[in-house]
């Protein structure tokens, strides 16, 4: 999926004016003026918040009358629960975990029903504290998402439901309202009242919470290392929240399990649970509030992170404003009419992103490509934030993509250099092999024919000149045949660069201790480390006198890296025009580098890096 992004400068607001959570201007009006985070969103969230507490208030009110201090703890819990959710169903993230916080708040604030202890309130009551655990469990497992995203959550709700609603309904059926802390006038769906059916039912389903909030407890967990450095900052403190909310419910609901139970022992339970689960509103209006602190500070960070603005700069300040270390960050290069990553290479970024990616299109003001951001998926969901950043790095970005753009084109020169090293290479090869098949054999030819005239000719000085003959053009044949290898041996070719580079080994006129790989490499590779190791041996023996030469050349996955060290006089530099800087330059081609040691009286150590392919 793509989306695009407006780099533009926004106009600053007047004094009288801020920015309501949208992002819209408010402008102030006299004797009606209201901070500015106080938006749309957030006045909603509190009116909810308001009608739930509401609603709690009337529900549990003969409770109240006695314990203020409980009210005021359960109204802000519920009025919490509503506000959290009220703020997450109007925002981009966790809309679904918002309003089942919603309607979660509601269930809480109808579980204080139970207070009144008449009529079908106290039946109403314990289905809707079954409800209100399910909500709140489904809500986190959701969260930040908006889905079940495997198996094992499904398998989760499905459990929930089946211990916290098929549990109650069977504790209902076996059970007398007076066992549950309940008159014995109230309506209460009991046929097949048992004592021990009821206990023992009992202590099943609080072994069945135990397993269901330790399932949760597994799958959060489990979720952790599948999720982004950022999601991690969201969804590390909501379960913590969790488990300490089911932890405590679980506890509280096992205190009365086997004991003779009043109303105000369940009331006082309901109290304790209420209280546990403050920790989750808590915990989502503090992240809430972390993503917000998060976009208005990153054009701080931003610029921060950018200066000096390089192209790697900009992409590795992305990378840490939005916590995520797989970004991609792709410029725009008009001239090459295509995308160039960091290095300035050609990189396809027009299609689709991969499955599990999200690409992210940004423009200059004026409606010109700009760049190319790759992120995780699960950014998506965090799109203001990306908004926030791109804009913030919007001038960091245009300077970027010119450094980027200048890349392209060294990389276009490059790129030539590479291609014609390895048409030199292919051509040295050709000719080599010319010389020998077609050259170097009419002339043998040639050379038989004079020895079978030298052995026809009856006077000796005729043969005495056709002897001559044959000798002249066996030293032109010997000739051609060195010409032949200097231009591109044949068991280079061949054999590869190990046995070619033995054979220069043996031929030297002092020992050459070699070490080389037995795999073979690109025939360009081939080619430009074996002509730059024999400058190098042959630099070691006329220049530096050299006693004795250590070759080595060690292969790994990515680099290629040979080195000659020699005990001569050293103080070896590379001089224009000569077999040092040559040897340079080729190496350069290939994007490799050459490192020379060369202290006075101490030898010389000369280091050839090349990539590998």
């Amino acid at each position: 999926m793509r989306v695009r992004s407006r780099y533009v400068t926004r106009r600053r607001p007047p004094p009288s004016a801020g920015l309501d959570t949208e992002g819209a201007l408010v402008r102030s009006v006299p004797g009606r003026w209201m901070p500015p985070w106080f938006g749309a969103r957030v006045r909603g969230a509190v009116a909810s918040g308001t009608a739930v507490a509401a609603v709690a208030l009337a529900c549990g009110w003969p409770y109240w009358r006695d314990h203020p201090a409980a009210a005021v703890i359960t109204l802000a819990g519920c009025g919490g629960f509503a506000v959290a959710g009220g703020v997450l169903a109007a925002g981009r993230l966790g809309r679904r975990t918002g309003w089942l916080f919603t309607a979660a708040s509601a269930a809480w604030a109808v579980t204080w029903l139970a207070s009144w202890n008449s009529g079908a309130a106290p039946l109403v009551s314990v289905f809707a504290q079954s409800a209100f655990y399910l909500a709140v469990g489904t809500a986190v497992l959701l969260y930040p998402v908006g889905r079940l995203t495997g198996p094992a959550e499904r398998l989760w709700t499905a459990a929930a439901a089946l211990v916290l609603v098929g549990g109650q309904v069977l504790l209902c059926l076996t059970s007398r309202p007076e066992w549950n802390g309940f008159a014995p006038s109230v309506m209460w769906p009991g046929p097949f009242p048992d004592r021990a059916v009821f206990d023992g039912s009992l202590r099943v389903l609080i072994c069945g919470l135990v397993g269901v909030v330790g399932f949760l407890v597994v799958i959060l967990v489990r979720r952790l290392p599948r999720t982004t450095r950022l999601e991690r900052t969201f969804t590390v403190p909501v379960a913590a929240a969790m488990v300490v909310a089911a932890a405590g419910a679980v506890a509280s609901q096992g205190s009365i399990v086997g004991a003779d139970v009043r109303l105000d022992d369940v009331l006082r339970v309901y109290l304790l649970q209420g209280t546990f689960a403050m920790v989750l509103p808590l915990a989502f209006l503090a992240t809430a509030v972390r993503g917000r602190l998060a976009e208005l500070t990153v054009a701080e960070r931003m610029q921060r992170l950018t200066d000096p603005v390089s192209v790697e700069r900009v992409r590795d300040a992305l990378r840490g404003v939005l916590r995520d270390d797989t970004l991609d960050l792709w410029f725009w290069a008009p001239q090459e009419r295509a995308y160039v990553d960091v290095a300035g290479r050609r990189v396809e970024a027009s299609g689709p992103a991969e499955p599990g990616r999200w690409r992210h299109e940004v423009r200059t003001s004026g409606g010109d490509r700009l760049a190319t951001v790759e992120v995780a998926a699960a950014l998506r969901g965090h799109g203001s934030l990306v908004e926030a950043a791109l804009v913030a790095g919007g001038r960091a970005l245009e300077a970027a993509q010119l450094q980027a753009t200048a890349q392209a084109h060294l990389e276009r020169a490059r790129a030539a250099r590479e291609r014609l090293v390895r048409v030199q290479a292919a051509e040295r090869e050709r000719l080599a092999a010319d010389l020998q098949s077609s050259a170097q054999h009419r002339l043998r030819v040639l050379e038989a024919m004079l020895e079978a005239l030298e052995s026809a000719a009856a006077e000796p000085s005729a043969r005495a000149r056709a002897a001559d003959c044959r000798r002249e053009l066996a030293g032109v044949v010997a000739e051609l045949d060195d010409l032949a290898r200097g231009v591109h041996p044949a068991i280079l070719a061949d054999a590869g660069l190990g046995p070619a580079l033995e054979l220069v080994a043996a031929r030297a006129p002092v020992p050459v201790r070699v070490e080389l790989p037995a795999r073979r490499f690109p025939p360009e590779i081939e080619s430009t480390l074996y002509f730059a190791l024999c400058e190098a041996v042959a630099n070691a023996v006329k220049h530096a006198r050299a006693r004795s030469i250590d070759l080595q050349v060690r292969a790994g996955p990515e680099q290629i890296v040979a080195r000659v060290r020699d005990d001569g006089v050293g103080a070896a530099a590379p001089a224009p025009g000569g077999g040092l800087a040559g040897l340079t330059d080729r190496v350069r081609a290939l994007r490799g580098h050459v490192d020379i040691q060369s202290p006075p009286a101490a030898g010389t150590t000369l280091t050839i890096t090349l990539p590998a392919e």
